[in-house]
């Protein structure tokens, strides 16, 4: 599976956050929900089980997909279990996430493929950004920084990945909708508008239930350029704090059923020399600007072979320097983005309203750089100091 599959399976499975339609508005214009402690209500939930429907539109065709979720949250991080009810093709597909990895059960083709957990993996705090949603709701104007405010779903990533921080670079407008019916119960609503100059947005609309927070629908508008892509995601069904049966994010493989378990291990280095010293091949040195300090640096091996050096600013603005030298389809990242020149090299350079990155290849060796706070030219410098290292 490529860098590009793996991508978009991970942002699917970020889209349970959802909810189910009820079109009325009840309450257009009321004022935001005030003296709530919105991360104490959406952590006192224990458990959840919902039938949910996601909806894709990619401008050509539309696929819907629903399926049986659960979700434990007492556990860290929370277990979670799906199951697909439809389409025909897809009924019977399981996924099942816990503290140990990942487990993805195709019915059709009878294939189990296992991702271990990897350390150093990092997961958005739910509660404290759905908070920060309803906080920059009750001001004026534009979402700071520090309310790390972003409508684009935090990919699970190693920190030696061209990682992109929860927080937005610049911010965005959060508007309060008023009240809604979803999935027979009241649901409070919140647009969120992306003010950067990006060029890919992603702008989001949340409906969160009034006793617990919790999304029962969530729909994101993603325009890339002359592209945009419409995900929708509702609760059909919704039963908090349910009783749920002691197996109920067990998943029994077939005994006859195929498949593999990814192998990847990271490690992580104090100091770019101390990765040097432990790789066969050469480690990039690149020339960071004056208020970046080194922070750290990993090394990923297994199916993939890769390493990384992070640096950040005082202010915890972050610059990460990425080297891959094997992996599926390790030459086959992001293909979209403005055509630039690093090193004598094609490359494609691409922002979003949280970070800007470039990346190219040299042979079968891939390289990306992604900034929180660096603007074009000086992204493409720290580029061109790296090459083909």
């Amino acid at each position: 599976m490529g860098r590009q599959t793996l991508l978009a399976v991970a942002v699917a499975a970020l889209l349970v956050t959802s909810g189910c339609t009820g079109l009325d508005v009840l309450a257009d214009g009321a004022a935001t929900p005030s003296d709530v402690d919105v991360a104490q209500r959406y952590d006192s939930l224990d458990t959840l089980e919902a039938t949910r429907v996601t909806t894709v539109d990619d401008g050509t065709t539309t696929n819907e997909t629903r399926a049986l979720v659960r979700v434990d949250f007492t556990t860290d991080p929370p277990r979670r279990y799906q199951r697909t009810l439809a389409p025909e093709s897809r009924a019977g597909d399981v996924t099942v996430l816990n503290e140990s990895g990942a487990l993805l059960y195709d019915a059709d083709e009878n294939t189990v493929r296992r991702v271990p957990r990897i350390d150093g993996w990092t997961t958005r705090n739910q509660s404290a950004y759905l908070a920060r949603i309803v906080a920059a709701a009750h001001g004026d104007g534009v979402a700071e920084v520090s309310d790390g405010v972003s409508p684009l779903p935090i990919i699970p990533t190693t920190r030696s990945g061209p990682s992109i921080p929860e927080d937005a670079i610049e911010g965005f407008e959060v508007e309060y909708l008023g009240t809604q019916r979803v999935a027979g119960r009241t649901a409070h609503g919140f647009e969120l508008t992306a003010v950067s100059e990006a060029a890919l947005t992603a702008n989001q609309t949340l409906w969160l239930d009034s006793e617990y927070y919790y999304p029962l629908k969530t729909s994101r508008r993603i325009d890339y350029r002359n592209r945009t892509i419409e995900a929708t995601s509702r609760l059909k069904t919704v039963t908090f704090d349910a009783d749920l049966p002691a197996d109920a994010f067990h998943f029994d493989v077939p005994e006859d059923a195929t498949g593999e378990t990814l192998n990847v291990s990271t490690q992580t280095f104090d100091s770019a020399s101390a990765l040097r010293e432990h790789v066969d091949f050469s480690v990039p040195d690149p020339e960071v600007p004056a208020a970046y300090e080194f922070d750290e640096a990993q090394y990923v091996s297994g199916n993939v072979t890769q390493a990384s050096l992070q640096y950040v600013t005082a202010d915890g603005e972050q610059l990460t320097v990425t080297k891959t030298t094997s992996g599926p389809n390790a030459n086959g990242w992001f293909t979209s983005g403005e055509n630039v020149t690093v090193a004598g090299h094609d490359s494609q350079y691409l922002t979003t309203p949280r970070s800007n990155f470039v990346s190219w290849s040299c042979g079968d060796t891939r390289y990306a750089v992604v900034a929180t706070d660096l603007e074009k030219e000086s992204l493409l410098a720290v580029a061109d100091s790296v090459g083909c290292e």
